[in-house]
Order: C-alpha cells, then sequence, then structure tokens
C-alpha cells in the first residue's frame, strides 16, 4: 500500500463513479482541509504519543495500549463532533494508525497502539508530518510502463514510469524503544498566534474547572489555524470574539471592564497589555460589522497586534481556573 493526496474505497479497484477520499497530506494543497481535518488530526496524534509512552511497563508481560473515540473526546474536549464522526476513516488511512481496529461490547470502536507511533512525536505542522511519512517509507519501487491488474477485468497501462512508496509492515511491537531512524529534512514550521503549549494546558484544565473551555480552546486553534493561512478577516474576528469570551473567569461582565479595571495583583505590565487589547477592539469590530462600500478595506494580517498581548491575558485566565 502506498500513501498519496486521495485513498480509493474500494481496495484495488479505479473507477470513474467512486469518489475519492483525500488524506492529510491533501491539506498542503486544498487550504480548507487545514482547519477541518488537517489540524484535528495532528492534535489526536500528539494524543496517541502520550497514551503510548503512559503505558506502564511489565516485567512478565505486554501491555496493550489502546485508545477509544472516547479516550479521544476526553483528552482533546473541544474536537467537533463532526470530525470524530469521520476520524475512524481518517485512521484508517494514515500510515501512523494503520490497523488495530475493533469493537468492543457497547458497539464502540477501540485501536491498538503500536510502537512505530512514538516516530510521529514532536511534529509541529502538516509539512513536518508528511516529512515524517516520507522518511519513514521504504526506498522506492519503480513501476515500469507494463499494464498493471487493478481488478478480475480491469487494466490500465501506466503512461510513464511511476515511483511509489510502499508503506512499511514493521511487526507491532508494544512498550519498547521504536528503531533509531535519520532525522527527516528540516521543515519550516507553520506561523502560530498562540503557543500550542498554552492550549495544551487549558486542555488539561478543562476537567477540573467550573467553566466550560471548549468554545474556547475551539476559537484559539481556528486563530492558529486561521493565522496559519493568512486569513485576516478571519483572525481578526476570532480574536474580538476570544477577548469577548473570557471576562466572566475574573468576575467582569465584558473585556472593556476587565481592561479598565485589572485585579490589583495583576503586574503592571499585565494591564498595560490589557489596555492594548482592548484598544484593539475597534479592529475586530470594523472587519465583522464594517458593511461594503465603494473603496477598497484594508485589514491585513500585519495589523494583527502582537501575540504576547493575547498569550499574557491567556496566562492570567489559567492561573484564575
Amino acid at each position: 500500500m502506498s500513501y498519496g493526496l486521495s485513498w480509493e474505497p474500494r481496495f484495488g479497484y479505479i473507477q470513474d463513479d467512486v469518489k475519492p477520499h483525500l488524506t492529510v497530506a491533501a491539506a498542503l494543497h486544498v487550504p480548507s482541509l487545514m482547519s477541518v481535518m488537517a489540524h484535528p488530526f495532528l492534535n489526536v496524534l500528539r494524543k496517541l504519543v502520550e497514551i503510548y509512552r503512559a503505558v506502564p511497563l511489565e516485567p512478565d508481560k505486554v501491555v496493550q495500549a489502546v485508545y477509544t473515540a472516547k479516550t479521544i473526546k476526553q483528552a482533546l474536549p473541544s474536537i467537533s463532533d463532526l470530525f470524530m464522526a469521520r476520524l475512524p476513516e481518517i485512521l484508517n488511512h494514515e500510515p501512523p494508525t494503520f490497523g488495530g481496529s475493533k469493537w468492543a461490547e457497547d458497539g464502540e470502536w477501540i485501536r491498538d497502539l503500536g510502537r512505530d507511533i512514538s516516530r510521529y512525536a514532536g511534529l509541529s505542522d502538516v509539512k513536518s508530518y508528511v516529512a515524517r511519512v516520507t522518511e519513514l517509507m521504504p526506498e522506492p519501487v519503480v513501476i515500469g510502463a507494463e499494464p498493471v491488474r487493478t481488478g478480475p477485468s480491469h487494466r490500465f497501462r501506466l503512461p510513464q514510469s511511476v515511483i511509489v512508496r510502499q508503506l512499511p509492515t514493521s511487526p507491532m511491537g508494544f512498550n519498547s524503544e521504536p528503531e533509531e531512524s535519520p532525522a527527516p529534512e528540516s521543515q519550516p514550521p507553520a506561523p502560530v498566534y498562540v503557543d500550542e503549549s498554552l492550549i495544551q494546558e487549558l486542555e488539561a484544565k478543562h476537567s477540573t474547572t467550573k467553566w466550560s473551555l471548549n468554545k474556547l480552546i475551539q476559537l484559539l486553534r481556528e486563530l492558529n489555524s486561521n493565522y496559519a493561512m493568512e486569513n485576516p478577516y478571519s483572525c481578526h474576528m476570532l480574536l474580538r470574539a476570544i477577548l469577548d469570551h473570557v471576562p466572566p473567569v475574573f468576575g467582569a461582565n465584558n473585556f472593556e471592564q476587565l481592561a479598565s479595571s485589572p485585579p490589583q495583583a495583576w503586574k503592571q505590565t499585565d494591564k498595560d497589555y490589557l489596555r492594548q487589547l482592548k484598544n484593539f477592539k475597534p479592529q475586530g469590530h470594523d472587519a465583522l460589522h464594517r458593511q461594503i462600500r465603494e473603496s477598497a478595506d484594508l485589514i491585513k494580517m500585519g495589523y494583527m497586534p502582537p501575540h504576547a498581548w493575547l498569550e499574557a491575558l491567556l496566562r492570567l485566565v489559567i492561573d484564575a481556573l
């Protein structure tokens, strides 16, 4: 089996009436897939690495690392139900999560984790993910232009030689370190507006605080996704929504009240950042509410405020939860 931009649902057949399904790699060519498929999958992949590494080592037996839909929802409370409905299909066609699927007694799916999942640790974006998948493929196999059988009565002739990388078939071992592999070529990370560590801290707080953090976490992930794709209007509107969303954590009715009368215990730098964010809000209002006119609008990515201002606010939110 090979990995590319799409997969064929009926194995072995290429038919005109079958709709192709895209892989995570396709998001590099279809930017709209980043926020709805690629980024959620990478978040799931990071959690799967954590789950595997948290499995205890037993001296006299092998402990099977497994995960379920409930496991993913608990670890990533902001993940959408729509993505979760598609997740089993995505897992079936991404190299780190091939195979190991079964059904539990309650009718929910359960999947095994193998040691190869550790090879996908530390990936920051889709480019680095695709680079790692490519790196872990064996040497290419050259298929010449001879007829290739694709089914009982289906044949096609390749117009030119094609390079196909076959997926590795290493045994599913558990609780042991994967074989050493060469480091992938350096890939420039996708720009982010909010540091991932802050989002992960919010996810960790979700189960211990009285506040529901689902919306806040999702707003932050969508902000990062739109920032990476350089969507200025979306970024302005999302930042404005975040500022309007968090004041109740501090006992304030709105962001203007919070910025004008911040808690006395806060450092002066944090108070200054909040005042700057308050001054930004008219820009967000402009991006959201200005009606069409004859002259061009001038909302640009460079008009977004410095990352440090929002990250300072999020640090205050996390400390207050």
